[in-house]
């Protein structure tokens, strides 16, 4: 891959990166994340009074509950997926997370749950997997970085602060 990379001209290249871009958004966000040769050497320095983790390299990470959900987004603050504005549109509007449970209701008949913010924070999970990764299927589950479930529990907490937190897929 990386010698038909090399041979190929920068307009190429240009058209390549639109075709990914239009498939998959999320995954031109490592290629902006590259240092470039007019930036600056040094990163933005996160905010002093933010106390990330180790493991978190955009600054809006936390500890979490356990192992498995200590997750960063591997993101620079500028680019951290929760500070996106696509991840308020598709993960976090009210509206776009209506529609989505209206659509999961009826393709499984289930019922609404008459808890707000509860099925808003779940349906929010399912929009920020959906946007990053695509329909994975039954049991087949992904961790959600630290810093994106935060910004969703920050929308949509639950009053008494009990989550469950990530379940591994029942196939697996």
């Amino acid at each position: 891959m990386r010698e038909r990379l090399s041979q190929s001209n920068a307009e190429d290249l240009r058209e390549l990166m639109l075709r990914i871009y239009q498939r998959h958004p999320s995954h031109v966000l490592d290629v902006l994340d590259l240092p470039s040769a007019n930036q600056d050497a040094g990163q933005p320095t996160p905010d002093p009074d933010r106390t990330a983790p180790a493991w978190c390299r955009c600054s809006f990470c936390r500890e979490m509950p356990t192992d498995v959900e200590n997750l960063c987004c591997r993101q620079t603050p500028q680019n951290c997926h929760s500070r996106l504005r696509d991840f308020e549109t598709i993960v976090l509007d009210e509206l776009v997370l209506e529609v989505a449970r209206r659509y999961r209701e009826d393709m499984f008949g289930l019922q609404p749950d008459n808890d707000f913010n509860k099925c808003n924070r779940h349906a929010a999970y399912r929009q920020y997997v959906l946007w990053i990764h695509g329909h994975l299927g039954a049991g087949n589950r992904r961790t959600i970085p630290s810093c994106c479930v935060l910004r969703i529990r920050d929308k949509y907490p639950d009053p008494l602060g009990h989550y469950v937190g990530f379940i591994d897929g029942r196939l697996g």
